[in-house]
């Protein structure tokens, strides 16, 4: 039997690029006919394929895509860019460099002198790295003076043994004095000029590498007198001999002592962890007047918490001054402690409180706000005393505030804070960190 097949179908409407199409197959004598029905190309055209999202997955994926398609490049504030301009062109490290060993001195004097800038000699390098000079004279825009020169060995025996030598002289003609004792009040404000020159020698021993033990002698001769800001009354209108001892009567002083200290600080220019433990004890001898011998015992503890790769930094801090004197004798009121200023109560004013003993206490939270710049809030607590029996936690003066770090080669280089107390608020620009 023969046989074949033959395909049939109708043409196709137009408009259509797909319809149902019949065919028409003969096996023999016999027709045999089937249907294959096609999806239309419109239909397909109208949703593409991968357009609509059916997972999270995909949705999440092409909201990012939009999103990526409407970012604007962040915009930088006046002060950021300044501040990237600081950094970048490294215009702190030009300034602090020097050239030849000379160069700029900035700040250094004491709180509320002003402005102060003046040249500064200084060569870590002389006999092999062995000995140190500096020697420095800064002058402020309220002509407070400060002149000194330091020799030093920090690397004697292996390192074993150093010693320094400090000359310096000082002439202050307004520091700010407001009565003796911790209820002095804030209207008693009056001025007094100090000005001293003294030289001191330090020697000691490192018996291991964080541990430095010695002893310090040195000689000071110090003279108070009529403060010279007009704004003011001088010490001497106000305030008499016997509540403010060494008012009228000056003296030259024999001083000397020993030391211990362990400090374990990572950088001490700018410590983001470690701690620093310092004990003195001093002996000064009234070589004059025969009134004002007393001796003085200090401790400082410093301890620093890192965290978050040590970009963030707790700062604890307590520190404290005990006076004692002999029968008869008394603290001269230019050499007792003294709170209240750009380092201890920041939101008072400078030289706030006076008296023969001190007890104060800091907390700091410090962050890296970018490279070159710590941000801070603070907390200060404290107070000045005269009696022993008040060595104690209560009766504190307190102030808060906030701050910010410019920082130099892993060194803190220039120091905004900003204090608040009862008393009001308080502004300090501080070439050095706060302690």
């Amino acid at each position: 039997m023969a046989s074949a097949w033959q395909a049939r179908s109708p043409p196709e409407p137009p408009g259509h690029a797909c319809w149902n199409r019949r065919y028409s197959i003969w096996v023999g004598s016999v027709q045999f006919r089937m249907w294959r029905s096609c999806v239309l190309l419109v239909a397909a055209a109208a949703v593409p394929l991968g357009a609509q999202p059916t997972t999270r997955a995909e949705e999440i994926q092409q909201a990012r895509e939009e999103k990526a398609q409407s970012l604007k490049p962040e915009e930088v504030t006046r002060t950021e860019n300044f501040l990237l301009n600081l950094k970048d062109k490294k215009i702190l490290e030009r300034i602090t460099a020097g050239v030849w060993g000379f160069r700029l001195k900035l700040g250094g004097l004491a709180t509320g002198s002003g402005f102060a800038l003046g040249p500064e000699y200084y060569r870590p390098d002389l006999l092999d790295g062995k000995l140190t000079f500096r020697s420095s004279a800064a002058v402020s825009f309220r002509t407070f003076q400060h002149y000194d020169m330091q020799a030093s060995a920090p690397n004697l025996a292996g390192g074993r043994l150093f010693a320094d030598v400090l000359a310096q002289h000082r002439n202050y003609p307004s520091l700010q004095y407001y009565g003796p004792g911790p209820d002095s009040a804030k209207t008693g404000r009056s001025n007094f000029r100090l000005e001293d020159t003294s030289v001191d020698f330090t020697a000691g021993v490192r018996p291991f590498r964080r541990l430095s033990a010695g002893l310090t002698g040195g000689y000071v001769m110090v003279n108070t007198g009529r403060g010279r800001d007009r704004r003011f009354a001088s010490i001497e209108e106000t305030y008499s001999e016997p509540a403010t001892p060494g008012l009228v009567t000056q003296s030259d002083f024999l001083r000397g002592g020993g030391f211990l200290q362990f400090d374990y600080r990572d950088n001490p220019g700018g410590p983001r962890r470690g701690g620093n433990y310092v004990a003195r004890y001093l002996y000064y001898s009234d070589r004059d007047a025969k009134q004002f011998s007393f001796r003085r015992f200090e401790a400082d503890l410093q301890q620093y918490f890192p965290f978050f790769n040590e970009r963030r930094v707790i700062v604890l801090r307590g520190n404290t001054e005990i006076s004692d004197t002999n029968h008869g004798q008394r603290v001269p009121f230019y050499l007792q402690p003294v709170l209240g200023g750009s380092e201890s109560l920041r939101g008072y004013r400078a030289f706030r409180f006076y008296d023969d003993n001190l007890l104060n206490f800091t907390a700091e939270y410090r962050w890296e706000s970018f490279s070159g710049l710590d941000m801070a809030i603070f907390a200060d607590a404290g107070k000045v005393f005269g009696d022993l029996g008040q060595f104690n936690l209560r009766d504190l003066e307190s102030s808060v505030g906030f701050g910010f770090r410019f920082n130099v080669r892993n060194a803190v280089f220039l120091r905004i804070d900003v204090g608040f107390s009862h008393e009001g608020y308080q502004l300090w620009f501080k070439f050095n960190n706060v302690f």
